[in-house]
């Protein structure tokens, strides 16, 4: 089982792009293969990052508690994430990690890890290239909170969750359970009633279909284009990932 949970790490994974074998069976050896059981913690908030993580199957929530004392979800990850990366040189976890299904994962301890990438500059690469993407991705949540209407907002959180949690089907692209509506009203910036709303109007245009625990896009094309200009990149990926079932959005 070992074996092929770690061909799926190296198959799925940024972290693993572009290294030689010696490279990648370097991090293959020195990580532990863990099971998380839903709704168990990967790690939580103000804990101490003592241990990277790699999901090779499953899907985590990412949460934070804000200053108000409110939970909100920075992002769902899926098969070849490194869950909160950037911690592993801080004092602290800054959110807290928990599977929503049956998920496996590689883990590495901290100094570990940190001991590889200083001496392979791959390594050390594309654990840059990952926090990168990353930043690019919080600075381009925050630009849209302030300079996109409602609709955009939405539609630039489904094309995400596309990406991140969804699974190809004849229909479109279903958004898995249990990622919710109260997790896309919660990316978004929204309330939970105000996301209902729009979704039950895109429903009626055909754009979407919305359960109590299903979510699906009908309409790529047209959620992209609600989005507007400035998530091309995501649309581009989330609509190569239905015609192919690659990527995270896999297909069933």
């Amino acid at each position: 089982m070992e074996m092929g949970v770690r061909h799926e790490a190296v198959a799925h994974s940024a972290l693993f792009s572009h290294l030689s074998d010696a490279e990648a069976a370097l991090l293959l050896r020195t990580s532990t293969v863990r099971q998380i059981q839903p709704g168990n913690a990967l790690f939580h908030q103000g804990d101490a990052p003592e241990t990277l993580f790699q999901i090779v199957e499953g899907l985590v929530r990412v949460t934070q508690i804000n200053t108000e004392g409110e939970q909100i979800t920075l992002r769902i990850m899926g098969p070849g994430d490194l869950c909160c990366v950037a911690a592993i040189r801080q004092q602290s976890y800054p959110a807290t990690a928990t599977a929503l299904k049956d998920t496996t994962v590689l883990a590495w301890r901290g100094c570990t890890f940190i001991d590889m990438a200083n001496q392979h500059p791959a390594i050390a690469n594309n654990v840059l290239a990952i926090v990168g993407n990353r930043a690019h991705e919080m600075l381009q949540r925050a630009t849209e909170m302030t300079g996109k209407c409602v609709s955009q907002r939405i539609a630039a959180c489904l094309l995400r969750l596309s990406v991140q949690a969804g699974v190809t089907t004849r229909d479109g692209v279903h958004i898995e359970a249990p990622v919710t509506r109260t997790d896309l009203a919660s990316m978004a910036g929204l309330t939970y009633f105000t996301v209902s709303r729009i979704l039950s109007a895109w429903q009626k245009q055909g754009l979407v279909k919305s359960g109590r625990q299903r979510l699906t896009i009908l309409n790529m094309p047209r959620i992209a284009e609600i989005a507007g200009p400035s998530l091309e990149q995501i649309a581009a990926t989330a609509s190569a990932a239905e015609r192919r079932g690659g990527g995270h959005s896999r297909q069933r």
